[in-house]
């Protein structure tokens, strides 16, 4: 996938998929934000929006099923079910949008881990540090093996 120049309408995305997930969850999503690349602006990026769900618990036999009423697909992969941070292990499951849908990936995260912190540290730190910001620009503009 390319990377883009930043563009305003990936907040506006997020808000509408926001909308979408908050109606498949209720009160079971505590926060919904929009994480990433195309949560800083002035940021290249993906044109892939990604968003973290902050719940009580990650209860996956409920979350998967009340996505799948609005057509996200947990990813099957072990690698988007945990993830180490902090030294921590801490369970996730991630979710592609329904078929035909706007690219997103839907990271579903325990309120109270450090994971889910780390996501909006790293977001905000970008957002507040033009260096920082310029530094992580170029390394997703680096040619890779994907965009070689």
């Amino acid at each position: 996938m390319a990377v883009l120049d930043h563009r305003p309408s990936w907040a506006v995305d997020f808000e509408e998929l926001a909308r979408t997930l908050r109606g498949a969850l209720g009160d079971q999503a505590r926060a919904i934000d929009h994480v990433g690349s195309t949560a800083v602006p002035g940021l290249a990026a993906k044109d892939c929006v990604d968003i973290q769900i902050l719940v009580d618990a990650i209860d996956e036999e409920r979350h998967i099923g009340l996505l799948a009423a609005k057509g996200f697909r947990c990813r099957p992969e072990p690698w988007n079910r945990v993830e180490i941070a902090g030294g921590q292990e801490c369970r996730k499951l991630v979710f592609a949008p329904p078929v035909g849908a706007r690219r997103c990936n839907v990271h579903l995260r325990q309120a109270n881990g450090p994971n889910a912190r780390f996501a909006l540290l790293f977001r905000d730190y970008l957002r507040a540090e033009e260096a920082a910001r310029q530094a992580w620009g170029g390394v997703q503009e680096a040619p890779g093996p994907e965009r070689a």
